[in-house]
């Protein structure tokens, strides 16, 4: 059998568990001239512990035990030096590497609810992970991964909660397992791949009350606090901090880094500011210049400059606002393309974004949530389509992209 044909074989055996994506915070909260996103929308979170090891990255299937006769199938990349700007327009969810600037789409996620009771459902995702070895996106059983910046490691989750965390290290490395000291619904690398931030919960953050009429209870969340691991020494820490009993996030409010790595941060729904910033060890502290003016994924640009912002123009819903001096620059239609969110920066003036097929002004064909992603020159310059336009992204078995530095 070949290496081509034992991957394949493999990966047939991965099994659907599966994270909800980043922006449900600024879906939820932000004030658009556009219809609101429904509140179940998938949200990206933050966090695990892990022991160390970084990654040399393989391009094979890795299979370690997991739990008995549960196999662990992790499909690895290589690290990609390159800024080339590379998608897949016809497709989405992409078949082929999603990549441009300094950020690329090592995986991605497919989710869909489960109804567990009468009232009661759990969002679950499918992970896939780019393998460079087969030029493309391959399924994998985990619950919940993310991939360290460069591309050379992944931590993962076996379900949700997890009493343990894995990392996978070197090639043809298994996965190593850290038992944790409370259970973990989430888990980050930190900016320079040293650390793993671990959102812990007492109970599954992806439950949610079953919808009555169009209209939908909110969850109370089981978060009990955060771990930080350091890879080089094996130290896990975790800070007990309780969310904000006016948070209105739901039952998953995980935490995430600051961009240099030195905080980590969890949204906050009551003003001012959309952050609430602490330490590592679990001390409140005032955030970066700009980052808690934002609801925005995208965050503050590489350079500190830009951040995104909404606008009362009816010939844009997106911006970027100067943290510096207050100016503010309209992301307008282009290409036929209408920017509906700031999602990632590729470099200091480049966007990925979700962008729909324009028919006039604040309008869409196929309505709003049926996008793809587009990067955009921030100064004006063409847009490029990253992937092919979602159905609909509000319905289950739609797909979110998970951005990572190159």
């Amino acid at each position: 059998m070949t290496i081509d044909e034992l991957v394949r074989r493999t990966l047939r055996d991965w099994s659907d568990e599966a994270r909800v994506p980043s922006d449900l915070a600024s879906r939820v909260l932000r004030g658009r001239r556009r219809s609101r996103v429904k509140a179940f929308a998938v949200v990206a979170g933050a966090t695990a512990a892990v022991v160390a090891g970084a990654l040399t990255v393989p391009v094979l299937v890795q299979r370690g035990q997991v739990d008995g006769d549960r196999s662990a199938v992790v499909v690895m990349t290589d690290p990609s030096p390159s800024a080339e700007t590379v998608g897949d327009p016809e497709s989405a969810p992409p078949r082929t590497l999603v990549a441009a600037g300094g950020t690329a789409v090592y995986s991605y996620y497919v989710w869909d609810q489960v109804k567990i009771s009468d009232d009661r459902q759990v969002l679950t995702r499918a992970w896939s992970l780019y393998d460079k070895g087969g030029q493309t996106y391959e399924q994998t059983p985990w619950a919940w991964l993310d991939v360290a910046p460069g591309g050379e490691s992944v931590a993962v989750l076996e379900q949700v909660p997890a009493h343990r965390v894995g990392v996978i290290t070197g090639r043809g490395g298994e996965v190593r397992w850290i038992d944790l000291e409370r259970p973990a619904g989430a888990v980050r690398w930190s900016p320079d791949a040293k650390k793993l931030l671990v959102t812990n919960y007492g109970g599954n953050p992806d439950e949610s009350y079953v919808p009555v009429n169009n209209s939908q209870e909110m969850m109370p969340t089981s978060r009990t606090g955060y771990t930080v691991v350091d890879l080089d020494s094996g130290r896990a820490a975790f800070h007990a901090l309780e969310p904000d009993e006016n948070n209105r996030f739901g039952g998953r409010q995980d935490f995430s880094w600051s961009t240099d790595g030195t905080l980590v941060w969890e949204h906050n729904s009551t003003p001012p500011g959309t952050k609430k910033f602490y330490d590592l060890d679990g001390n409140p502290r005032p955030g970066p210049p700009g980052a808690a003016e934002t609801y925005e994924a995208a965050g503050v640009s590489p350079d500190g400059r830009w951040i995104p912002a909404q606008i009362p123009d009816k010939n844009a819903a997106m911006a970027l606002k100067d943290v510096r001096t207050g100016e503010v620059l309209s992301v307008k239609p282009i290409d036929g393309q209408w920017v509906e969110q700031i999602v990632a920066w590729a470099d200091d003036s480049h966007v990925i974004t979700w962008a729909c097929e324009s028919k006039g002004f604040n309008s869409c064909v196929n309505g709003e949530f049926s996008n793809r992603l587009l990067l955009v020159d921030v100064n004006g310059g063409e847009a490029v389509p990253l992937t092919g336009y979602r159905e609909n992204s509000q319905r289950p078995g739609s797909w979110e992209p998970v951005f990572t530095r190159r």
